[in-house]
Formats: C-alpha cells, sequence, structure tokens
C-alpha cells in the first residue's frame, strides 16, 4: 500500500500543487486526514481516475455534417 502526500499526487497527476488544492476543497479527491495533513492511498487515487474515465464521452464526426 502506498501512501501519498499532495507534492505526490500532483507529481503523480501531473497536475500543479495549486490544482490538487482545489480538488481537495472541492471535496474531488479520495484522502485521508493525518493530523493537520491530508494523505492519500495510490490505489483510492488510480480508482478515482478510473471513475472519471469512464464518465468521459467521446466524439464521432458520423453524421455530424
Amino acid at each position: 500500500m502506498e501512501i501519498l502526500n499532495k507534492d505526490d499526487v500532483a507529481t503523480y497527476l501531473k497536475v500543479s500543487i495549486k490544482t490538487v488544492r482545489y480538488l481537495l476543497y472541492s471535496k474531488q479527491l479520495p484522502k485521508i486526514k493525518v493530523g493537520k495533513e491530508y494523505r492519500f492511498l495510490k490505489s483510492d487515487i488510480d480508482s478515482w481516475i478510473q471513475k472519471k474515465r469512464q464518465g468521459v464521452k467521446t466524439f464521432s464526426f458520423k453524421g455530424a455534417l
């Protein structure tokens, strides 16, 4: 079980730390509070990514013209 901090999550998701803070503020990321800090299970982040991928709609150009 791999545990990540905010910086690790930003690196893993290839986003800025500001984006991670926003995702935390908007309660979108799965997290664990340890004292005053948040920690993240890598497996939870992977599951969160998979759920986000399932919500992505594809666009087809068939019949668009």
